[in-house]
């Protein structure tokens, strides 16, 4: 191997324009010796680059590096983004290129014991805060509502106005339909509007709204032990999941078409292999179903429902954040608010007084057709109220007033 002096002096010569063959003779090496060192130097020298390889993925890369950006990671819901958009490649080359530009995962939570729920028995929900950014550019929050049975892993998620008893009950409800049957035990944390006081010893108090829902039901309520969500890892694994799959680059109009999506990805999430049973949830679903219990009808459900608002004195009920409009005759009474899906009803004593369809503004005014109809005719005056009136027992003997003058003079 020639190194040191004896390989310049062969560069020097080539510096000078002297063939293989005049180098070979001047330095007394082989011209083969020459040609090897000087070609590999000219190699080195004007060596090209490589020409980069086209994927299938490229025109997708853009859109890629979006989503995940925006939260989104999980590679199967970043696939189901860009398929409509004409990607037709391998998950394998997608998740190979995520693998580069995802952010590092967080460390590994401790272990925790593995337990298992017989088939109808329970099933577990917990509320989950998502956070959006409204058309006004404002940031903003709105609760929703994830409920999944204990053996098969099936799922439901709903968005509410508010995460208040109400807000439960109605996404509660809306779960046991959406499933078609009950289980015989519900497990959740210690939120308010499942228990309001108590302890593990002496016994928990709940909500009495939630109470009698649960008594109606036939269903008994339990609670994970204090400040162990993991007791209820399966709905904890499905909010997260919710919100690193479902919610990451999603636009929505109003609730609506929020809860709308929510369901056909609930749909498609219940479609995929679980890792935990080997099946899709829907395919142990199957085996689950049999073993819920029957539901009610919905309507004998709506008491449980039902908001009590107080009508203003222009005629308007507040319900999250929006005033709808009543008949001006009912002003300052007592009514009852219920909504469902895409409307509010509300009720006085039982009757249906007014309809309308649920709105998203907040701090807007809904009329009500012929609102104030008769207003001017009745200069506003409302139905005379019910007035109480004292009767005399006749039972008792009603003495005069003489009597007792005398009696008192009798003993002075």
């Amino acid at each position: 191997m020639l190194k040191g002096r004896p390989l310049m002096n062969i560069f020097d010569l080539k510096a000078q324009n002297l063939s293989y063959r005049e180098i070979a003779r001047e330095s007394g090496h082989s011209r083969n010796t020459v040609r090897k060192y000087l070609r590999d130097d000219a190699s080195t020298k004007t060596k090209s680059p490589k020409l980069q390889r086209i994927s299938i993925l490229d025109p997708y890369k853009d859109d890629v590096n979006r989503l995940v950006a925006e939260g989104l990671l999980s590679v199967p819901a970043i696939m189901s983004r860009i398929v409509p958009l004409g990607y037709v490649g391998k998950e394998s080359i997608l998740r190979t290129y995520v693998r580069g530009i995802r952010p590092p995962a967080k460390p590994k939570q401790i272990a925790v014991r593995r337990y298992e729920t017989p088939p109808g028995k329970q099933s577990q929900f917990d509320w989950g805060i998502f956070s959006y950014i409204d058309f006004r550019g404002t940031k903003r929050h709105i609760p929703g509502l994830y409920v999944t049975l204990g053996r098969s892993r099936k799922s439901y998620l709903e968005f509410a106005l508010s995460a208040d008893i109400y807000g439960l009950i109605t996404c509660l409800i809306n779960a046991f339909f959406y499933f078609g049957g009950l289980t015989d035990v519900f497990l959740t944390d210690h939120m308010k509007t499942v228990v309001i006081g108590g302890n593990t010893k002496d016994g928990w108090e709940f909500n009495s709204q939630m109470a009698d829902l649960a008594n109606f039901l036939g269903i008994a309520v339990t609670l994970c032990r204090v400040r162990r969500p993991e007791t209820k890892g399966k709905v904890e694994r499905g909010i997260r999941y919710a919100k690193e799959n479902f919610w990451p680059a999603r636009t929505f109009s109003d609730l609506a078409d929020l809860n709308q999506q929510a369901l056909v990805w609930c749909s498609e999430v219940d479609n995929r292999i679980h890792q935990s049973l080997g099946i899709t949830p829907n395919e142990a679903f199957k085996a689950e179903q049999p073993h819920l219990g029957p539901l009610p009808t919905r309507e004998t459900l709506y008491s449980f429902e039902k908001r009590i608002r107080k009508v203003t004195a222009d005629s308007f009920v507040s319900f999250a954040g929006v005033k709808y409009g009543v008949p001006w005759k009912y002003s300052q009474s007592q009514v009852e608010v219920l909504p469902k899906e895409r409307i509010v009803e509300i009720y006085s004593n039982g009757e249906l007084i007014a309809s309308h369809p649920l709105t998203y503004q907040k701090r807007s005014l809904v009329y009500l057709r012929h609102q104030y109809s008769g207003i001017e005719a009745e200069a506003g005056r409302l139905a005379p109220p019910v007035l109480v009136r004292q009767i005399i027992d006749s039972s008792v003997e009603i003495r005069s007033l003489d009597e007792y003058v005398e009696a008192a003079s009798v003993r002075s």
